[in-house]
């Protein structure tokens, strides 16, 4: 039996967790590989996107699955469940805002990215990415991990926690990935409809904890070191501890990932008003070079053409050309 974990605990408690160290130093050193070719062919990338990656996402990667959370886990429900809340919601969530599938298909070049968005874009990713199925395979996982004897077989097996580790993360990363990437959903799925995606998640996340909170029977009773314990809350405020810790971590996460949506609507939309500037700067230019061009034959003794007239903006506006044609 453990004894109760202190404040000190919280930076003092580790243990070696192969998947959770073998993970973070893989994507850790892939990130970093990337950005170095990167700066080689002269592109810049953002660092607070390289930073949200190495912290908020490997960083919780690795203190979920070898820190204090992880230690705790066959001891205080409420740890295993802030621990499998974290490997859901908050780490994907700081993988995403690294946006490695770009920062991959750039460094790959032509023929590696080519290669990895056309599996990303594949038929089966495109089921599992699209947002209402990833979201539903992402909560009815959590929902599983609590409802079913798997966090039981998880504390006493090894081989079952890392399974449960891997899963965790995968069907979190299924829905945050493509919501913040460019290059993984449908080109209806517009940003309006994204933030509309986000929206909904932040309240289907609520279902994991308030059904923990809310459970008539003590949930994975089969763990002695939640029902043989002699000190701390009790085996049935555990839970309920255990429910508001994941309500908690899952709601303070659903707020920045949907401003995450919002600024990259933002940053879209800013970028085509850009690219339909540049477009109509381009045709007003053209219209003087001609004119130019026909009073210097003009000056050489040629009759000068006619000008072009220009056209009303509304008409060469691409947003409304191609719409109303």
């Amino acid at each position: 039996m453990l004894p109760p974990p202190t404040a000190s605990s919280w930076l003092t408690a580790w243990t070696a967790d192969p998947v959770g160290i073998a993970l973070g130093v893989l994507l850790l050193a892939g990130y970093a590989v990337c950005l170095v070719r990167l700066h080689r062919t002269g592109r810049a990338w953002s660092g607070w996107r390289a930073l949200a990656f190495a912290v908020l996402g490997v960083g919780t990667l690795v203190y979920a699955t070898c820190g204090v959370l992880a230690v705790y886990r066959g001891t205080l429900f409420w740890m295993a469940a802030a621990q499998a809340t974290v490997l859901s919601a908050v780490t994907p969530l700081g993988l995403a805002l690294g946006d490695p599938v770009t920062v991959s298909a750039n460094a790959l070049g032509d023929r590696g990215s080519g290669r990895l968005l056309g599996v990303l874009r594949g038929r089966v990713a495109r089921v599992l990415m699209f947002p209402l199925v990833s979201s539903a395979v992402a909560v009815g996982a959590l929902v599983a991990v609590f409802f079913t004897p798997w966090l039981a077989d998880s504390v006493a097996s090894a081989g079952v926690r890392e399974v449960l580790y891997l899963v965790l993360l995968g069907t979190g990363a299924l829905f945050v990935l493509p919501l913040l990437g460019e290059e993984m959903l449908p080109a209806w799925c517009t940003h309006p409809v994204r933030a509309l995606f986000a929206f909904v998640d932040g309240l289907a996340d609520a279902v994991p904890g308030i059904l923990v909170m809310t459970a008539p029977t003590l949930l994975a009773a089969g763990v002695p070191g939640y029902m043989d314990r002699t000190w701390g809350p009790d085996p049935a405020w555990d839970q309920k501890l255990g429910g508001g810790a994941m309500l908690g971590i899952a709601e303070s996460v659903g707020l920045p990932f949907l401003f995450a949506v919002l600024i990259g609507w933002v940053r879209a939309d800013a970028a085509e008003a850009r690219a339909v500037d540049a477009e109509l700067d381009a045709r007003e230019r053209a219209p003087q070079q001609v004119q130019a061009a026909a009073e210097g034959v003009a000056e050489e003794g040629a009759a000068p053409s006619e000008p072009a007239r220009e056209r009303p903006w509304w008409e060469t506006d691409p947003r409304f050309r191609d719409q109303y044609r």
